[in-house]
């Protein structure tokens, strides 16, 4: 069963920032600069967390992964410009 989860970061090196984004952004959606939302099973998330781990500075760099339900997501509040969340054919404006 696959799970929403909103993933943010804070990379102190920009090769390894790259990185991660690409990393991130092949399995999810950038909502922000550094922030995600992915749509995962357990499997992706697994896979997902093994590549992060191998491209971070254990001592230097962050990755926040949350897990949201599908009532959280509907409730998020944006203030400024608009941005879609896209999951499970809902589109969220």
């Amino acid at each position: 069963m696959k799970k929403n989860y909103l993933i943010g970061y804070d990379i102190s090196n920009e090769k390894r920032l790259t990185k991660v984004a690409k990393i991130v952004q092949g399995f999810g959606t950038r909502v922000q600069y550094s922030f995600f939302h992915c749509f995962l099973s357990e499997k992706q998330k697994r896979q997902l967390k093994s590549r992060l781990k191998k491209t971070i500075n254990q001592n230097q760099d962050q990755i926040i992964i949350l897990p949201i339900t599908q009532k959280q997501l509907q409730e998020i509040e944006i203030l400024g410009y608009k941005i879609n969340l896209i999951q499970e054919g809902l589109i969220i404006v």
